[in-house]
């Protein structure tokens, strides 16, 4: 049976390794699509998945015939259309070669826990590939929401701050427009005082 591991989990992510060639299904065993019903998605997925049973199977393959050669068998007999003639066709063509109906049965079973647990595994994979690239993904982005938050908040309070700065600055440059104005207004008339009385001293007084 193939490993799953990185295989699968190409499925989900970029991974980079070699990949590994499938046959052509004229040339190898196959389980058609048609054993594997599927829901409305991307055929390509489909396709991809599909080559990776045949594969998973045909590693699994014991030597001999068994239910894997009759799944195979009765899709090469497609062309006779009743259901039933097909399976007994199938079924005539491999007992020659020692398949009975116990072992077929059996062996079916047998494909059906290659499934079980290859299912197992696909949705430990996919549940950690949803954990590290969507998960993971979605809390950081959570949090860079609530920094996002955050910054704008402080942004919004900086504002404020710089507003009051200038009011308080525009309110200061009034005050000491102010009390230069007044200054100079008030030491010039001193000054013109001092002056006059000066001038008043030299010609009143002796």
């Amino acid at each position: 049976m193939t490993s799953f591991g990185k295989k699968i989990l190409s499925a989900f992510v970029e991974v980079t390794e070699e990949k590994e060639t499938v046959a052509d299904t004229e040339q190898t065993h196959s389980i058609s699509a048609a054993a594997f019903p599927a829901k409305t998605i991307p055929a390509g997925s489909i396709e991809k998945f599909r080559q990776y049973f045949e594969q998973l199977f045909s590693d699994a393959n014991l030597p001999g015939p068994d239910y894997f050669e009759f799944a195979r068998m009765t899709q090469v007999m497609m062309a006779i259309p009743d259901e039933k003639a097909r399976y007994s066709a199938a079924y005539a063509g491999l007992s020659v070669q020692g398949l009975d109906k116990n072992k077929l049965l059996d062996t079916a079973a047998a494909y059906l826990k290659i499934l079980e647990t290859d299912a197992a595994n696909f949705n430990a994979t996919a549940d950690a590939a949803i954990a590290e690239k969507v998960k993971a993904k979605q809390q950081d982005i959570q949090n860079k929401q609530q920094r996002i938050e955050q910054l704008s908040r402080e942004m919004t309070d900086l504002q404020n701050q710089n507003q009051l700065l200038q009011t308080e600055v525009k309110e200061n440059e009034e005050k000491i427009d102010n009390n230069t104005g007044g200054y100079k207004a008030a030491s010039a008339n001193m000054r013109q005082q001092i002056q006059n009385d000066i001038e008043k001293i030299k010609q009143y007084l002796s």
